[in-house]
């Protein structure tokens, strides 16, 4: 099986709510979280992982925009955010905190989702 060429939202839409994209986001922000203390440490791991590149300042503006965002909605719906680390086969490490993981996962999934990750140039 193999994704078909596509640069429309379309595409977006399905990597973004597969639940194969969701558990790789989640062992991504998961293994990010385990190896380092900062949030932007944990930020710049992620990137460098997907995009084989450290991130530029914007880059990283951006990144702790999603995350402060991301974290806000999942630090008042604690329901969100267990229901997001629940999506997958393998279980998520419990002792990681539940609003801190869901939203670096969210972030995780956005940079999986960027071009320069979905596309060989």
């Amino acid at each position: 099986m193999r994704p078909s060429n596509t640069s429309t939202p379309l595409h977006a839409l399905t990597t973004l709510n597969d639940p194969t994209w969701v558990e790789a986001a989640r062992a991504l922000a998961q293994r990010s979280m385990k190896a380092h203390g900062n949030l932007d440490e944990r930020l710049s791991f992620a990137f460098r992982e997907v995009a084989a590149r450290r991130p530029t300042e914007n880059d990283m503006k951006a990144l702790r925009r999603a995350y402060d965002r991301q974290a806000q909605f999942y630090a008042a719906d604690a329901n969100a955010a267990k229901a997001l680390l629940s999506i997958g086969a393998s279980r998520r490490d419990e002792t990681l905190n539940l609003t801190e993981h869901a939203a670096l996962a969210s972030v995780c999934l956005a940079i999986l989702n960027l071009d320069e990750a979905l596309t060989r140039e």
